[in-house]
């Protein structure tokens, strides 16, 4: 895919694919394309859940994901890492279902699915992610997350990696991402030569430039995402107090900012 040899590629089975239609693959050619494309974190063929209420057919999606990790975690090589797919809509069959797999499956992490249709309801986000990452002390990827907004909560709840299409999607709106301050669509700039941003794509170039073309605004917002992963970094091993960081972080927006001190709340509870 043209990218460094030290770069690692997480390969899932791209669910959402199959969230209307039959499943047309196994786990076991699946894992097969995964280790053709040389990824090292294999993800388990899932089916996500439908937003709507409809329990039974879920709960069906539910143990269909489930025995299609298991079936993965049999015919796993030991070539790349496994990483077993979970779904639930409530705390309780995220728990259940993650504990399960851990008693008769071997897996070196987990993902959780089924996040994006549900990613502006932040209370059930933040108590999903918290479910799972007590029940397990493995490698906890969440899939479809991880935005400019998101990436910091993430990492809070204690996830490990996550993946988002959001830095492509924000370039075809002409929106331009930045670490602190959210999205800003360039359409509503005029009296500026120069973006606020030292990346390798904004450096030289003018407002006028980057407004005009979408790959160089794509790439930006790429790295304004790799900026906001190593300031949380940088707070870390410096010992500094992460809520007073994402206190100060999250305070200019007042939906997100509400989301921060609810996902407080309930990670201070636990401890």
């Amino acid at each position: 895919m043209g990218v460094p040899k030290d770069t690692v590629v997480f390969a899932d089975s791209g669910g959402f694919d199959f969230s209307d239609d039959e499943v047309d693959t196994t786990p076991e050619r699946t894992l097969e394309t995964q280790r053709e494309i040389g990824a090292d974190l294999l993800g388990t063929v899932d089916i996500p859940l439908l937003r709507e209420n409809r329990d039974a057919e879920n709960q069906r999606r539910v143990e269909q994901s489930t025995q299609y990790a298991l079936q993965a975690s049999d015919a796993h090589d030991g070539e790349g890492l496994l990483i077993g797919s979970v779904h639930g809509h409530d705390p309780e069959t995220v728990r259940n279902t993650l504990q399960y797999l851990e008693r008769h499956g071997d897996f070196d992490g987990y993902a959780l699915g089924s996040m994006v249709p549900i990613r502006t309801d932040y209370k059930k986000v933040t108590k999903l992610i918290l479910a799972a990452r007590q029940a397990t002390d493995k490698h906890l990827h969440v899939y479809g997350l991880g935005g400019i907004v998101y990436q910091p909560l993430l990492l809070y709840l204690g996830v490990d990696s996550f993946d988002s299409s959001a830095f492509i999607r924000s370039a075809g709106n002409r929106n331009y991402l930045l670490p602190g301050f959210g999205g800003q669509e360039l359409h509503t700039i005029e009296d500026l030569e120069y973006l606020p941003c030292s990346c390798p794509v904004c450096r030289d170039r003018t407002l006028d430039d980057i407004r005009e073309d979408r790959d160089s605004l794509t790439q930006h917002n790429l790295w304004s995402l790799a900026m906001e992963l190593r300031r949380f970094r940088y707070m870390v091993a410096a010992g500094e107090d992460i809520e007073a960081y994402l206190d100060l972080r999250f305070r200019g927006n007042e939906v997100t900012y509400r989301a921060f001190k609810q996902a407080k709340q309930q990670v201070r509870r636990l401890t």
